[in-house]
């Protein structure tokens, strides 16, 4: 009756330590920061490298549609400020009073000039000012896509980092706990050796299970640091101190309520990578048009508006018109119209980039359908792991239930003397296995969420009628 009681209150102060184990800490050092899921993934909104790269790259789309716009769509504006000359010539030919050409003596005629002018030039073939619009919009829009591509990866990323660190320091509270266990196994032992029942052999059987129990303890405590450094590598922040993790509640439920078809069609909407593939269809389509362009005509405008101060040219050295910026000279000014039709130049080579551009396109079209079947695959591929972890887990947790209840009954029959030590042992191992697996079951299920959250490209959420836990 007394080696009973012992037990009991063994247990029970097993099961105080295991519940002031489970309550999240009060205070925390000042070095040490207190991590959510929801802070570790808006660090990495900010810190992420590979997510703010795809993010800087957005901050060109501005730029570069100003550019597409002032260098290749509007007329092209050329301004001379200023531009002053001073010019020497040494002259064979001269004129005379008539104005006929004649010979004489080299001299040296010197004159200068200063000018200033606006030209605006405007060159149009077919739908180019189109296309180059065009075109420049579906360059914003891929960086865009692809912008929201890194986002979901670093977020999968970051959830699944986090998940694994999680799943570490719960691996890591389950090697404590059987350290606590073997500790109070071994307090029996000595309890009953006391009372001539057992013998030294079994003391040190229980000491030999403590001590290989601090080993597996000592090795996960450094797994589940690694595991956190992992999550610091995500995350990019450089100013993180020592992490110690909230607790979250893990998204396990039914998948059975989730629908295929659905998913998928979800899957073809938002996922980036297909719409990706989408966009370069339609940069392709453009550069269709582009090819067929090069045998439209090309209508080119242009417009020159100039002030020159020329001095006339003189045997002595002048300067009349050098750095001269009065407006009193008259204004020059020409417009011209060239209307060409370049469809017979390089018509071969016209031809072939038509061809060229045209299987560019085709083949743009077919990768886009590859991408739409290894969408679909990879959807339904996720679900049935996601039904195949469920079906895992709750055989663990199954599993963890019989051989909690085997284990409790090896223990009395231990303390009657109808099982030896080297019995309870083993069964001690089994069920410290499956303490084990109902862990890492229950990680394997999230991982596999998160895949189908990866093939979709948005979060899924559970099915209502099945809850989470």
């Amino acid at each position: 009756m007394k080696t009973t009681r012992t037990w009991c209150v063994a247990v029970g102060a097993l099961a105080a330590v295991l519940a002031v184990r489970g309550r999240p800490a009060c205070a925390q050092t000042s070095d040490t920061t207190k991590l959510t899921l929801d802070g570790a993934l808006r660090i990495a909104d900010e810190s992420n490298p590979a997510y703010r790269q795809a993010e800087n790259a957005t901050e060109l789309n501005g730029a570069a549609m100003r550019a597409a716009w002032f260098d290749r769509i509007l007329p092209q504006a050329t301004f001379t400020l200023f531009n002053t000359a001073f010019y020497g010539n040494n002259r064979s030919r001269a004129v005379d009073n008539f104005g006929n050409p004649i010979a004489r003596d080299p001299v040296w005629v010197y004159y200068s000039s200063t000018q200033q002018g606006l030209s605006l030039g405007w060159q149009i073939q077919g739908a180019s000012l189109f296309q180059e619009r065009r075109s420049q919009i579906l360059v914003n829009e891929d960086r865009d896509v692809a912008a929201e591509a890194a986002h979901l990866t670093m977020s999968v990323g970051v959830r699944r980092k986090y998940m694994d660190a999680l799943e570490q320091r719960d691996l890591l509270r389950a090697e404590e706990a059987l350290g606590e266990a073997r500790q109070v196994d071994l307090e029996v032992a000595e309890r009953l050796f006391s009372l001539a029942m057992r013998t030294r052999v079994d003391v040190l059987n229980a000491e030999l299970g403590i001590q290989q129990q601090s080993l597996a303890t000592q090795q996960q405590r450094a797994a589940y640091e690694k595991a956190k450094l992992a999550l610091r590598t995500m995350l990019g922040d450089d100013d993180l101190g020592a992490l110690e993790l909230g607790d979250e509640s893990l998204p396990i439920f039914e998948p059975s309520g989730l629908d295929a078809e659905a998913l998928v069609r979800t899957a073809l909407d938002v996922n980036p990578e297909l719409r990706r593939a989408e966009v370069g269809v339609r940069q392709a389509d453009v550069a269709v048009q582009r090819a067929r362009s090069a045998w439209w005509p090309t209508l080119s405008l242009n417009l020159d508006v100039a002030r020159r101060a020329q001095s006339i040219p003189n045997l002595t050295t002048t300067t009349q018109a050098l750095f001269d910026v009065t407006y009193n000279e008259p204004w020059d000014q020409q417009f011209y119209v060239q209307l060409s039709f370049p469809m017979f130049n390089n018509f071969f080579q016209n031809r072939a980039d038509q061809v060229e551009a045209s299987i560019e396109r085709e083949n743009q079209r077919e990768q886009e359908r590859a991408r739409r079947l290894e969408i679909e695959e990879t959807v339904r591929g996720a679900l049935l792991e996601l039904t195949n972890q469920w079906e895992s887990l709750r055989l663990a947790q199954r599993s963890a239930e019989i051989a909690g209840e085997a284990l409790r009954l090896a223990r009395e029959e231990y303390r009657i003397g109808t099982r030896t030590f080297e019995d309870l042992r083993q069964t001690i191992d089994q069920e410290a296995d499956t303490r084990r697996q109902v862990i890492e079951a229950r990680y394997r299920f999230v991982d596999a969420l998160l895949d189908l959250d990866a093939a979709v490209g948005t979060e899924v959420a559970p099915p209502v009628a099945g809850g989470t836990e």
